[in-house]
């Protein structure tokens, strides 16, 4: 760990803090712009000579996850900010809930009509699905958030499940991503909740009992629509800059799949 960088980067963002966020008072004859120490150590749960120490960048003055998410808290860090200093420090960065998406990740999905596309967050939970998507697997906006979740789907959904070809070796994929996504977050309460309704799936527990693990990859799937027939999918997941949340496209893999997409897209699914 560098104690130095971590030091400074939170000295800076000390001293440049807007008191307008801050319930204190902004008298003109402050010494110190910005928080003072024992402002930040007191809204941080942390004692003055703690949080010096850590700023000074002591040899040693390594905070604790608790610590650190508490001072990221307090001087109003964005989410990359809050990645950067616990990367300084070796630990995994608390994940925001980002349960909205940017006007340019909106534009994307709809412009992916009449291919199928849809934006999962950082729990693998979908947020938003394309017109498409929602012709070919129905609107998911009614639905509570466990049942909008990527790996409950695939082992939960009969539906999905009847009608994608080579489920198992998809449900082995899902299984080894959602080993490595959870360890990332190991007290996600809603990952823990996804856990919990998949566990005792046979397909799920032999993958899971075999130490699955697994990136995101390109998968190729046949799926059969009730309105068009057979459709061969190129699924592919990218991470949006910025934020936690996945893109998920899935296109035709072939000239025949392109063309039952137009079909579909003025069909009712």
């Amino acid at each position: 760990m560098n104690e130095q960088v971590l030091g400074h980067f939170l000295r800076y963002k000390r001293e440049h803090a807007n008191l307008a966020d801050y319930s204190v008072n902004a008298d003109t004859r402050r010494r110190t712009p910005g928080l003072t120490r024992d402002e930040v150590a007191s809204m941080g749960h942390v004692s003055v000579d703690w949080y010096t120490r850590i700023e000074q960048g002591r040899t040693g003055a390594t905070p604790s996850f608790e610590v650190l998410a508490d001072l990221c808290r307090v001087l109003r860090f964005s989410q990359p900010e809050t990645d950067y200093v616990f990367n300084l420090v070796g630990l995994v960065s608390p994940q925001s809930e980002e349960a909205s998406i940017s006007g340019a990740a909106w534009t994307l999905l709809q412009a992916h009509n009449p291919e199928p596309a849809f934006i999962m967050d950082q729990n693998l939970t979908v947020i938003a699905t394309n017109h498409s998507f929602q012709r070919l697997y129905g609107n998911w906006d009614t639905l509570p958030p466990l049942q909008r979740n990527w790996v409950w789907r695939t082992f939960k959904s009969s539906a999905f499940r009847d009608r994608l070809s080579g489920w198992v070796q998809y449900a082995h994929y899902v299984t080894g991503v959602f080993r490595k996504v959870y360890s990332s977050d190991a007290d996600s309460k809603v990952l823990l909740q996804v856990y919990t309704a998949i566990k005792a799936d046979p397909v799920f527990a032999a993958a899971w009992d075999d130490l699955v693990v697994s990136d995101f990859h390109v998968q190729h799937m046949l799926v059969n629509s009730q309105t068009v027939g057979e459709l061969y999918l190129v699924e592919n997941v990218l991470g949006l800059p910025g934020t936690h949340q996945y893109v998920v496209f899935e296109d035709a893999g072939d000239q025949s799949t392109g063309t039952k997409f137009k079909q579909l897209a003025g069909a009712d699914e």
